[in-house]
């Protein structure tokens, strides 16, 4: 026997308790400090165990604190890698319509351009669609842009004919739409819901006074009051909608957020999940730049707890705590496709969308890979060497594919600070979770 290697130790000296969580098999359990001293003594030397204290082996191995000798832990990470990357039951599709837009935010990385996707190109996506839809099991059909609103006929053209191609050979499609939300008339909402977008993405970055700073309309008009009503009212159309209420937060308006919960009537916050997400990039308006890295994880957690109470659909440090994660996010699958309004494809969406960046592109014999930068996106080890021997691995599976191969094994890729994990981690424990967190008694 021996302890595992992804066991992670939290002390929590105000409760005068120790949790221990295991990384790679989801397991957590609390000790009170005395219990874990004797705890730390048999995984020390679990083979020289007598008496009494099997029992507690016994306990260790069931939440797999201790492990065979034999059992190679990488390994299964690496499995579970291969498995999530060869997927072969699930599409993504991220269709751009426009890259055009209506808002300027200040932190934005696009390079917003005029036009939308020509009937060719969507001849082509529909021919290509026809022959790949059916081979999968379920399909996750995501409108993006620029604002894909802008270019609402394309949506209208597209969905439909997908849908059923779908529905003709008992495929499940998933519609989805990341939108700013100024564009959503009652009209529009009424439309998508016949074209079965019941899943949206709206960002609104706290309070008037600073979403209206971070995200103004072209003209420099504040976009917040119009956006915080769309939400509104599509929420109240229709019961089964849930909106991803995105918050990219730095030091000028993450301690708005509170204010921001409270605006929103209790009888739609089952319907309004939650995500907050540190503005990044070369910018002044970073937040790692601008905010201390502690001070970001408490306050994160600490506001997903109270939306949590407040009735927000809240799946508290999911992110962070997440077990049986295959991959770190949906551009390392292999059945993934970032299509642009131009018909040239990518793999991930934050990226500036020339052809220099392109992995292939779509004509009327389908989808042509440009096989060298496919192969230099998807040919990339499984992960950095820096990475083999980190113990919060399995929580994000080797970081931004992108960052890795622009900065090639430096560890400037990993993007799970263990101070986070640490923060939320105690937060699940003795919050939210604390009917499935074991309590041992020794």
């Amino acid at each position: 026997m021996k302890p595992s290697f992804y066991n992670i130790i939290i002390e929590n000296t105000k409760q005068h308790e120790t949790i221990i969580y295991n990384s790679l098999y989801g397991s957590m359990t609390i000790f009170d400090n005395l219990e874990y001293i004797l705890v730390k003594e048999i995984m020390d030397k679990p083979n020289d165990v007598i008496g009494n204290d099997k029992k507690i082996i016994k306990s260790l191995l069931a939440q797999k604190y201790l492990v065979d000798d034999d059992l190679d832990e990488k390994a299964i990470i690496e499995n579970r890698k291969k498995k999530g990357m060869k997927d072969h039951n699930r599409l993504d599709l991220i269709i751009m319509p426009t890259l055009d837009c209506n808002f300027n935010c200040i932190y934005c990385y696009e390079e917003k351009e005029k036009g939308k996707m020509s009937d060719e190109t969507v001849n082509s996506l529909l021919k290509w669609m026809n022959i790949e839809i059916p081979k999968f099991k379920l399909v996750w059909l995501s409108w993006f842009g620029g604002e894909p609103l802008m270019a609402f006929d394309i949506i209208e053209k597209l969905t439909p004919l997908a849908n059923k191609i779908a529905s003709e050979h008992g495929v499940e499609i998933i519609n989805h739409i990341t939108t700013n939300g100024y564009l959503l008339t009652r009209e529009k909402i009424l439309k998508m819901i016949e074209l079965k977008i019941y899943n949206y993405q709206i960002t609104i970055d706290g309070i008037a006074e600073t979403h209206n700073k971070l995200r103004p309309l072209k003209d420099g008009r504040g976009s917040f009051e119009r956006v915080f009503k769309n939400i509104i009212e599509l929420v109240s159309i229709d019961s089964q909608i849930k909106v991803t209420l995105r918050i990219n937060f730095n030091h000028t308006n993450l301690y708005s957020v509170p204010e921001l919960l409270s605006m929103f009537d209790e009888k739609y916050r089952s319907q309004l999940r939650l995500t907050l997400e540190p503005i990044f990039g070369s910018c002044e308006y970073n937040a790692t730049d601008n905010l201390i890295t502690q001070d970001i994880a408490s306050t994160v957690s600490s506001y997903l707890k109270m939306a949590a109470e407040m009735g927000y659909d809240i799946t508290i440090g999911k992110s962070a705590v997440e077990t049986g994660k295959l991959v770190y996010c949906y551009a390392e699958r292999e059945n993934q496709y970032i299509i642009n309004y131009t018909g040239d494809c990518f793999k991930c969406s934050v990226y500036n969308f020339t052809q220099s960046n392109r992995v292939g592109f779509f004509n009327n014999d389908g989808f042509v890979k440009e096989k060298e930068k496919w192969n230099a996106w998807m040919d990339l080890p499984l992960f950095d060497d820096v990475c083999r021997s980190c113990k919060y691995l399995p929580l994000c599976m080797g970081g931004c594919r992108k960052t890795r191969i622009q900065n090639r094994n430096n560890g400037s890729a990993c993007s799970l600070i263990p101070s986070n994990a640490a923060y939320i981690l105690k937060q699940v424990a003795y919050n939210e979770f604390q009917n499935f967190v074991i309590k041992d008694v020794l």
